[in-house]
């Protein structure tokens, strides 16, 4: 009967140690996240200057992501309001020529090249759809449109992102600030002429 018993110690010692480990609850590494609605940052299109953007934004190379700016010359106005061109600061005339990178969210904006050290690029956590940029999408000498736009998705509870492209420099940015699949759905069919990677859903 002792050495039963001890039959059973070792057995249920093993389980302890070994068993458990099959029944251990999903970590969060392992767990599903909202990414795989998305094409993974590592996806490429195929068309070089497409990919490139997509390398460094995968990469979080922020640095190498402003190095790829093409800044708009855009000339500053004193006049109040939201959106137009960008406003003149302290000792700037009406009419000075800016440096600026374009930027859409509610209203349009600028980042000034004398200040895009402080634009900490995106923060993508999957890729939503790649486009040709529509003739008919909203652009002016302002904010360029570019002939791609590549749309991210945000961590939470960052927004979605539309970087507009030409011939591999950043033009503008488009923020998208309702990601819904509907909000998205809708931008992607008024934007494009031509979608290269399409939505995981469609």
């Amino acid at each position: 009967m002792k050495r039963f018993a001890q039959i059973a110690l070792i057995v249920l010692l093993a389980w302890m140690l070994f068993g458990c480990s099959a029944v251990t609850p999903p970590t969060q590494e392992t767990a599903p996240t909202p990414t795989e609605r998305f094409h993974p940052l590592r996806t490429r299109t195929g068309i070089q200057e497409v990919d490139n953007i997509l390398d460094v934004v995968a990469s979080g190379d922020v640095e190498t992501l402003r190095s790829l700016i093409q800044f708009t010359d855009a000339k500053c106005t004193w006049r109040d309001g939201l959106g137009g061109p960008p406003k003149c600061r302290e000792g700037e005339v009406e009419g000075t020529q800016v440096e600026v990178l374009p930027f859409i969210g509610p209203e349009g904006s600028f980042y000034r090249k004398s200040e895009i050290e402080d634009w900490q690029g995106i923060d993508a956590s999957g890729l939503y759809a790649v486009i040709e940029v529509s003739p008919d999408a909203y652009s002016d000498e302002n904010y360029p449109s570019g002939q791609y736009a590549i749309v991210f998705i945000g961590n939470e509870p960052g927004p979605a992102t539309a970087l507009h492209v030409t011939n591999g420099k950043l033009l503008r940015i488009d923020y998208l600030l309702d990601d819904s699949p509907e909000s998205l759905s809708a931008w992607l069919k008024r934007e494009a002429s031509k979608v290269i990677l399409a939505p995981v859903s469609s």
